[in-house]
């Protein structure tokens, strides 16, 4: 893939906004942060899989991702203001950081990952275990 500085800053402009590090997403990713840092500087692109776990992790579209207009930097903030505004009730940068860390963590599985994870989570839900006990 060629060079793409809008690609660079919305992925360097999301990972701010959610107050992830660089180092954390490259973890989640399973690459070096090296690596990490050359597509925030537009170094290198990212290829295709990674984009789609990249945009997993902040629940945003590839599109989104690829559609930034840095040509105005007001747009940019109106991008950023608009993502808050929209995803108010669910935006990742409103967790905990260990909160931020699983859930990304567990966006870039796969299904049957996740459904393993669902099932452990909910086998140790307090509310479950006492439901159980009061059953018996």
């Amino acid at each position: 893939m060629m060079k793409n500085p809008e690609l660079a800053k919305q992925m360097r402009t999301l990972r701010t906004v959610n107050h992830f590090t660089q180092q954390q997403v490259a973890d989640i990713l399973n690459i070096d942060r090296t690596t990490y840092t050359s597509y925030e500087i537009s170094k290198n692109t990212p290829d295709i899989m990674l984009l789609d776990a990249f945009a997993k992790i902040f629940s945003v579209s590839i599109d989104f991702i690829l559609n930034i207009d840095t040509k105005h930097p007001e747009a940019l903030c109106d991008e950023v203001d608009e993502y808050e505004t929209s995803r108010s009730e669910s935006l990742v940068s409103q967790l905990s950081r260990a909160e931020r860390t699983l859930l990304a963590e567990y966006r870039v599985l796969s299904e049957e990952d996740q459904q393993k994870v669902q099932e452990l989570v909910s086998s140790c839900n307090p509310m479950k275990k006492q439901k159980a006990k009061s059953k018996k």
